[in-house]
């Protein structure tokens, strides 16, 4: 087993488990993996996985019970929510100027980033995790979009949102944590 594929499957594991236990039981893990390791390199590389394939679904029930995903999930969606509804309104707004349709898009374009960075504040407001949940979303939802409904927006925008639209939450993230540090 190379050290990297080791070391990511440590990190996956220590992500899974609750703090206060993590560095204990990943280093009973590794202590045990060290001594079949000089045993029988092959036979340690197969006990290994097999602990870590059995450890998973336990760990991930844990992790669901204690419901810290459950929490980062509903900051996410809630703040996507309202990201659209300002979305929503800068839109309305910017249908109703005189102006040609390639600025309007444009336009609808900044309102949906602006939708975005704010909802990526909120969600880092109420939970760090949340603003990058927030950015997955987005892309898997303008991904489906642009799969589904081709025609919808020019090649422009929908290339352009695809890029801009996940990091924006990002951007509204790092505006969340530039304003807690100033404080």
């Amino acid at each position: 087993m190379s050290p990297a594929t080791f070391m990511r499957s440590q990190r996956i594991l220590a992500r899974l488990m609750p703090d206060a236990r993590s560095e204990a039981l990943v280093g009973d893990l590794i202590e045990e993996y060290q001594l079949r390791l000089h045993a029988a390199p092959d036979a340690a590389a197969r006990w290994y996985w097999k602990q870590l394939a059995a450890s998973i679904p336990s760990l991930i029930w844990a992790s669901a019970r204690r419901g810290s995903w459950l929490t980062t999930v509903a900051a996410a969606v809630v703040s996507y929510v309202a990201g659209g509804a300002l979305e929503f309104v800068l839109t309305a707004v910017v249908m109703a100027m005189p102006a040609s349709m390639f600025v309007r898009t444009l336009l609808t374009l900044l309102a949906g980033v602006a939708g975005l960075v704010a909802g990526g504040y909120l969600a880092a407001s109420i939970r760090l995790e949340a603003a990058r949940v927030l950015a997955l979303l987005v892309l898997v939802a303008t991904c489906v979009l642009m799969a589904t409904i081709p025609g919808s927006a020019p090649l422009w925008y929908q290339r352009a949102f695809l890029v801009l639209g996940p990091l924006s939450p990002i951007a509204g993230a790092a505006l969340s944590a530039a304003r807690n540090t100033a404080l």
